[in-house]
């Protein structure tokens, strides 16, 4: 259970505040000519982001990979990962090793994902955990060709390593989706955490592999806003960074404020967090055009099967009356 306390303010958790100048001052010090134009080219809104972080007067979003990594893994340890991990997926976890993201047979050109890690557990377990600005389209089948993916590594990596190998030896592999904005299909519930449940209608017990949990978290801010649980305390921490918020969360789950208290240091590199800002903002702009296409796409394809619906009711509907039409004209002539 959280222990409430009332004696922490914004500055405990994001550190003394600056002015604007200073910020500004700093942003100019610490970064190349180059940097510091990406800076002012900056939409309004990003550029303002950016200053209030320096300043000390909002939150920087968890969700960037290198924020991410950086409070989940400080140090490269990985005891915080292991607490999130299993609090998600309700069952202990222990890492065993991160592993490296080389190998994949899938490619993507143009990618929704700001924070992906795979890690390998002490039971042999696979972990892919990636976070996505925007969820793809058709994400059941892009799930299924990532986890078989996973699947299929392992058996090459055990196979050739172990002459004696049976399938016994596979372990159960995990991708875990985080979605900041969910596809439309997923807003059809008030459910945020979706996992797959695979099992037979004969009520067999086999050991399938897949395991595949996908995650809404504009869904989890828009139906939960009183925080019971500790996955609830986990979730509210990757998506807030409101600071009035922030307050009121780290004075309920205080053990949440040393993660917070990482995430200072950033305040000293705004070279990286420019970086970061502007990598994104470029990588929104490819993604959000693309999504759009598909958008267009899929709306154009949908208003053709519509059309051609449509006419081909009506052409049944002429056919019909035609045929009455025909019946009558026989029976009115005998």
């Amino acid at each position: 259970m959280a222990v409430k306390n009332t004696s922490y303010t914004l500055a405990d958790i994001l550190g003394e505040p600056i002015t604007e100048q200073e910020a500004l001052a700093l942003i100019k010090q610490a970064t190349d000519s180059d940097t510091f134009r990406s800076f002012n080219i900056m939409e309004e809104a990003c550029r303002r982001k950016l200053l209030q972080f320096l300043m000390g007067k909002s939150g920087l979003s968890i969700t960037y990979d290198s924020v991410f990594k950086h409070v989940m893994m400080p140090g490269g340890t990985t005891d915080r990962l292991e607490q999130f991990l299993s609090v998600i997926l309700g069952e202990p976890v222990q890492i065993k090793q991160v592993l490296p993201q080389e190998g994949s047979q899938i490619a993507e050109s143009g990618s929704f994902i700001i924070a992906d890690i795979i890690v390998s557990t002490r039971d042999g377990s696979i972990m892919n955990v990636e976070i996505q600005k925007i969820g793809y389209h058709f994400p059941g089948e892009r799930a299924s060709c990532y986890t078989a993916d996973m699947i299929m590594r392992q058996y090459n990596y055990l196979k050739n390593r172990n002459r004696n190998f049976t399938y016994r030896d596979m372990k159960p592999v995990y991708l875990i989706v985080f979605m900041e904005n969910s596809p439309a299909l997923f807003h059809t519930t008030n459910q945020y955490i979706h996992k797959k449940c695979s099992y037979f209608n004969t009520d067999i017990k086999l050991n399938l592999l897949e395991n595949i949990i996908f995650i809404s978290l504009d869904t989890f801010r828009s139906v939960v806003h009183n925080i019971t649980t500790r996955q609830e305390a986990w979730l509210k921490f990757l998506t807030e960074d409101n600071p009035e918020k922030m307050v009121q969360f780290v004075n309920q789950y205080p053990e949440f404020l040393p993660y917070y208290q990482d995430i200072i240091t950033f305040r000293k590199k705004p070279e990286e967090l420019i970086h970061m800002f502007s990598d994104e903002l470029r990588e929104m702009d490819r993604n959000t055009e693309r999504y759009m296409v598909e958008e267009l796409n899929k709306q154009v394809e949908d208003l053709k099967t519509e059309l051609n619906t449509t006419i081909a009711e009506k052409d049944t509907i002429i056919q019909e009356l035609s045929q009455k039409l025909a019946r009558y004209e026989t029976e009115a002539g005998k």
